[in-house]
C-alpha cells in the first residue's frame, strides 16, 4: 500500500464513481480500478462495493477511509514544511479563469508568479463563471477566478479585486460624442452582449434592476460566448455593449471603440477567487494565492 494508491482509493470514496474520479485525478477510468483492484488484494478485504451506476465502502473500505484521510493530510503536512525548509515551491496548478480574467488580467499574475516560481506547472482553463464553480466543487479545478458573485456548498469565495464595466461603442456612433448617457438614452439602442452565464453580462443585468430597468427590455440582437467576439461586433457597428474597462484599453488607445457611463449608475464588480474547502491545499496553490491577494490592480486610464 503507498500513497498514491491511498489518493486514488480516497478520492473514488469521496466521489463515489470511478468516472468522476477519473476526472479529477485526470487518470484514466481503467488505471484507477486497476489500482484499487491491486489495493484490495494486498489488504486481502474488499473495500467497495460497486453497481453500474456508483461505488459505496465497506466496512473496511469505511476504516480504510478513516486512516487515508489521516495519512493523505500527513503527507500533505510535511510536503509543506519541507518546502518551507527548502525554499522552494514545486507542484501544479490547474485554474480555471472566466473569460475578462483569463484574457485581461491572469496573464499579468502568471507572468509575475513563474518568475517568484518557475517549477510550478500552470495550465489555465477559460469558463464561464457557473461552470468554474461548479468545477471547483467538484475538485476537477485547483483554483476559480471569476467575475461574479458565486454561491455553492463547500466553496471558500474571497473578493480580490475591483473592476468597472463600461459601455462600448463605436466611434460613429450617436452617443461617441458624450462622456455619459442617461438611462432611457442607453436602452433605446441595439446591444451586443455576452451570452447568459457570464459575469460580465450578470453584473449589467443586476445594476439594471437595482436601477429599477428590466434588462429584458434590451434589444438584444447578438449574444456571443467571449469579449474579443463582442468587441469585434462593436467595432462593426452591429450595436453597443458593456464590458470590462480594462477589457477594452487597447482599443479605445487606437480609438477603434468609445467608452461612456451611465448617469447615476455604476456598473461595479468585484473578481472572486473560488477554492474548495474539501480539497488540500498544496504549497504551490497557496504561495499562488497569497501572490494574487496581494498583487495591485493596474489603475484604468482616464476615458
Amino acid at each position: 500500500m503507498n500513497r498514491h494508491q491511498l489518493e486514488l482509493f480516497k478520492v473514488v470514496a469521496e466521489k463515489k464513481n470511478f468516472s468522476h474520479a477519473s476526472e479529477i485525478l485526470h487518470i484514466s477510468q481503467p488505471a484507477i480500478s486497476q489500482q484499487i483492484q491491486i489495493l484490495e488484494e494486498e489488504l486481502g478485504v474488499k473495500l467497495f462495493q460497486r453497481t453500474t451506476r456508483k461505488v459505496s465502502l465497506t466496512d473496511e473500505g469505511k476504516l480504510l477511509y478513516h486512516y487515508a484521510i489521516q495519512i493523505c493530510n500527513l503527507f500533505a503536512d510535511a510536503e509543506k514544511n519541507l518546502s518551507e525548509f527548502s525554499k522552494v515551491v514545486r507542484g501544479s496548478l490547474t485554474i480555471g479563469a472566466s473569460q475578462t480574467i483569463g484574457e485581461y488580467f491572469l496573464p499579468k499574475f502568471i507572468g509575475g508568479f513563474k518568475e517568484l516560481y518557475p517549477q510550478v506547472q500552470i495550465t489555465i482553463q477559460i469558463f464561464n463563471t457557473q461552470h468554474i464553480a461548479k468545477a471547483v466543487h467538484e475538485q476537477t479545478l485547483d483554483i476559480g477566478l471569476v467575475e461574479g458573485q458565486v454561491d455553492g456548498e463547500d466553496l471558500n469565495i474571497i473578493p480580490f479585486l475591483d473592476d468597472e464595466l463600461l459601455v462600448i461603442v463605436h466611434p460613429s456612433h450617436p452617443l461617441a460624442g458624450q462622456k455619459t448617457v442617461d438611462l432611457e438614452q442607453f436602452s433605446l439602442f441595439p446591444f451586443v452582449l455576452r451570452e447568459k452565464g457570464s459575469g460580465t453580462r450578470q453584473v449589467m443585468e443586476d445594476a439594471l434592476t437595482k436601477a429599477g430597468w428590466d434588462p429584458e427590455n434590451l434589444s438584444v440582437v447578438m449574444e456571443l460566448g467571449s469579449t474579443e467576439a463582442v468587441k469585434s461586433a462593436v467595432e462593426a457597428n452591429l450595436g453597443i455593449s458593456v464590458l470590462s474597462a480594462r477589457s477594452v484599453q487597447k482599443e479605445l488607445q487606437l480609438k477603434t471603440l468609445k467608452a461612456l457611463r451611465i448617469a447615476d449608475i455604476k456598473f461595479m464588480r468585484k473578481f472572486y477567487i473560488v477554492t474548495s474547502s474539501k480539497k488540500y491545499s498544496s504549497p504551490s496553490m497557496e504561495h499562488f494565492l497569497k501572490y494574487i491577494q496581494t498583487e495591485k490592480e493596474v489603475n484604468i486610464e482616464n476615458i
